[in-house]
């Protein structure tokens, strides 16, 4: 089944998509996370992305998916299954891990859903070009929050909201 018909979903907004989803009981109860991806040099490349061919990978400046107390990732812009055991995941999105330089490696920030669900807005302004158009169509529901908060997620130097780890911080705390 097509996430779009299942969840509330809006390619190239996973933000929103993640934060929704922390609405959804089977995703957000118990110890769930919205996990933040991103890199130093804000270009970070993934694979088995739908917005893609499947033989291709983006290059995201951030991603965003939840990961479940069940240690399951609930990516809705994946290829590879919803939601999908988060090693599973993290292979199939990042097959080429070990090929990355450092400035390429991904940064994942673990914030509670509870605390994203209360603390996160976006204004889309960040969807926006210089002119005031769209850079790929918004969701048809209201903005989140008030104003405009997304830099505090997304930047991989930043102390806090949540937990940063890198690479192998998130696979010694995934088992």
């Amino acid at each position: 089944m097509n996430p779009a018909q299942r969840f509330r979903y809006q390619p190239f907004y996973c933000e929103e998509n993640a934060w929704w989803l922390c609405h959804e009981q089977e995703v957000s109860a118990g110890d769930a996370h919205v996990v933040f991806i991103t890199n130093p040099s804000g270009h970070c490349p993934v694979a088995a992305q739908r917005a893609v061919a499947p033989d291709r990978l983006i290059w995201w400046d951030y991603h965003v998916v939840v990961l479940d107390a069940a240690q399951r990732i609930w990516d809705l812009d994946t290829r590879l299954g919803l939601p999908l055991p988060a090693a599973d995941w993290l292979v199939g999105s990042f097959p080429f891990f070990d090929h990355l330089s450092d400035d390429l490696r991904p940064s994942f920030r673990l914030i509670p859903c509870a605390d994203y669900r209360r603390d996160f807005a976006s204004d889309r302004g960040h969807m926006r070009d210089a002119d005031g158009g769209w850079l790929h169509s918004p969701p048809p529901w209201p903005t989140i929050g008030t104003g405009m908060n997304l830099a505090r997620y997304r930047h991989p130097s930043a102390d806090e909201p949540g937990e940063l780890l890198d690479w192998q911080g998130l696979r010694q705390r995934l088992g």
